[in-house]
């Protein structure tokens, strides 16, 4: 299931929710009673999946803390030594990733 902003499909469908206004008769022409208005939402499976989905990548943390706190330690004591050849790499994959999403 494509989802916008994430595999960079611009054309990822829209979440739809649909909503009706129940109104109550009181049975004296017609006229409208003033209880409590109740909405109903419809939410389709494509959308339930989507939210799911959305509740998932939400719950994971931002950052890999432990892995950021590594490299920022490796980095003040002047041991993180990484070759030219293994960042070029990194960005070459990361752009061919971003291509064929």
């Amino acid at each position: 299931m494509p989802i916008d902003g994430i595999n960079g499909n611009k054309n990822a469908g829209s979440v739809l929710f649909l909503a009706t206004r129940s109104h109550h008769s009181n049975g004296n022409n017609g006229k409208v009673v003033s209880k409590r208005d109740q909405d109903d939402v419809q939410i389709s499976d494509r959308t339930e999946e989507f939210l799911h989905i959305r509740r998932l990548v939400d719950a994971q943390p931002d950052v890999r803390l432990e892995r950021v706190n590594r490299l920022a330690k490796a980095i003040d004591e002047g041991t993180y030594n990484v070759k030219g050849e293994q960042i070029a790499e990194a960005i070459i994959e990361k752009h061919l990733i971003d291509l064929e999403g």
